[in-house]
């Protein structure tokens, strides 16, 4: 196939031809004859494909199905909206909300609130930042678990009730996660990493071949099941999906309060939590290293970065950092010479920029660093966390170009970068021959005012169109 007509950043004109997965050969336009059948991009600028390199997939393809509470202003609201749902919530199952965002409430949650909109029905409200869960008492007596007066848990404790209110749907997760999945060449997304909760190579192994490409996080609980099978990162699971890194979750999120930080949050003695230990952390990385698995490691609180980057120094082990949402200047240095990259996700700034004034003020410089990161060298990838974020690529770049939403005024606009090193940061190929056929053709000049609502009308995996519009 002969992608004719096609336009490069530098305004070029080119053929790209295409015979199975790759491109085998450019040539300016009208240069050469075509091999195959020609689709006429008529100038449409041609970008090598977007990757969302952080999702939770299932978790993201069942909040879709889910109540959203993110318009909540309090813990009153939610409910409220929560009430007006229950009547088309599914007999038998538990009632399930997500988007909250407590640390901006003005109110504190109460499970004594859901418990009269539901005294029989169990609710769950998960975070916006999925590190905290809001339940009433009849949730808690489902999983026999206990819940305090808030009927709030936090971070390990949450993870564990959410996954298995999750897995009371998973005769049909699978399903929502193939629709899901279907609709993402609209937005220009070739690949994904899969960094959900559960056994995600596992899931992989049974779900049907996606329609785009797929690395799955391995987990520390996965990780005999990791050596059972014996692949490594970038090993084949089948078709599109292939074993991606090795996930570790040190510290809790700023949403939560539960960044594990230098100093103290605001008005309280609290830094926050660690979830991993150093001297665990360097036992982790050995041991994924070992079995050929590159780490990937979530830090959020500056003090969990640093240790982070204090147990890549300690083992020489190489990898990346998940979130690196607030970083010392003297740690964005380490990061660079040791070679650690970071997986960021720029539309969280948007989201955060209000709790980074509220709990984060006196280092707000430090908080969601982009531009800084790109300078110093350090290997930047964009993702979404979706379901924290909408899986869409073009939110991210966005973010990151203008660090600005619906007309607020920038924020901390010194750490923007430009549109192509946007478009770089969250592409893994390049247009050139020997390359992936991971293609996408723009509707519009990705311009910065117009990035959010830019029209894909081709994307092609592995040489195979899963959009058109043409």
């Amino acid at each position: 196939m002969r992608l004719a007509r096609a336009r490069l950043g530098d305004g070029s004109l080119v053929d790209v031809d295409v015979a199975g997965d790759r491109i085998v050969a450019l040539s300016p336009t009208g240069t050469t004859p075509p091999a195959g059948d020609v689709l006429d991009l008529d100038g449409r600028r041609l970008i090598p494909g977007l990757w969302d390199e952080h999702v939770h997939v299932r978790t993201w393809a069942v909040s879709t199905r889910r109540i959203d509470v993110r318009a909540a202003t309090g813990p009153g609201q939610a409910a409220a909206l929560i009430r007006a749902a229950l009547p088309a919530a599914d007999p038998g199952l538990p009632v399930v909300a997500v988007g909250m965002r407590d640390g901006l409430w003005g109110g504190a949650p109460s499970r004594l609130l859901l418990d009269e909109v539901a005294p029989d029905v169990p609710v769950m409200v998960v975070s916006s930042d999925l590190h905290s869960t809001w339940s009433n008492a009849a949730l808690g007596r489902l999983l026999g678990i206990e819940l305090d007066a808030t009927g709030m848990l936090r971070e390990a404790a949450s993870f564990a009730a959410a996954t298995r209110v999750e897995s009371l749907v998973a005769d049909r997760a699978d399903a929502w996660v193939g629709a899901a999945l279907a609709d993402l060449g609209r937005r220009g997304v070739v690949g994904v990493v899969d960094l959900d909760f559960d056994d995600a190579v596992g899931a992989w192994e049974r779900r049907p071949v996606p329609p785009v490409r797929i690395d799955a996080g391995v987990y520390p609980q996965h990780l005999e099941a990791a050596e059972a099978r014996g692949a490594g990162t970038g090993a084949l699971i089948r078709g599109l999906a292939r074993v991606g890194p090795l996930k570790v979750i040190t510290d809790g999120s700023l949403g939560t309060r539960t960044a594990y930080c230098h100093r103290p949050y605001p008005g309280t003695t609290d830094r926050g939590v660690l979830e991993v230990p150093p001297e665990r952390l360097e036992e982790l990385l050995r041991r994924g290293a070992a079995l050929g698995l590159t780490p990937a490691i979530h830090a959020i609180g500056d003090a969990a970065n640093a240790l982070a980057l204090d147990a890549f120094a300690r083992t020489g082990i190489r990898g990346r950092i998940e979130h690196a949402q607030l970083l010392t200047g003297a740690d964005l240095a380490r990061m660079a010479t040791l070679g650690i990259g970071a997986s960021i996700q720029p539309e969280h700034m948007l989201d955060d920029r209000d709790l980074v004034d509220r709990y984060w003020a006196d280092r707000a410089a430090d908080a969601f660093r982009v531009g800084s990161l790109v300078a110093a060298g350090i290997d930047v990838v964009f993702g979404s966390d979706a379901p924290v974020t909408p899986l869409d690529p073009w939110s991210a770049i966005s973010a990151a170009v203008t660090r600005s939403r619906d007309g607020d005024p920038p924020w901390q606009p010194w750490e923007a970068v430009d549109v192509e090193t946007a478009l770089r940061l969250s592409a893994r190929t390049r247009l050139a021959v020997g390359e992936p056929a991971d293609l996408v053709a723009l509707g519009a000049e990705p311009a910065p005012h117009a990035l959010r609502t830019m029209p894909v009308d081709l994307t092609l995996v592995a040489g195979g169109i899963t959009h058109c519009t043409l």
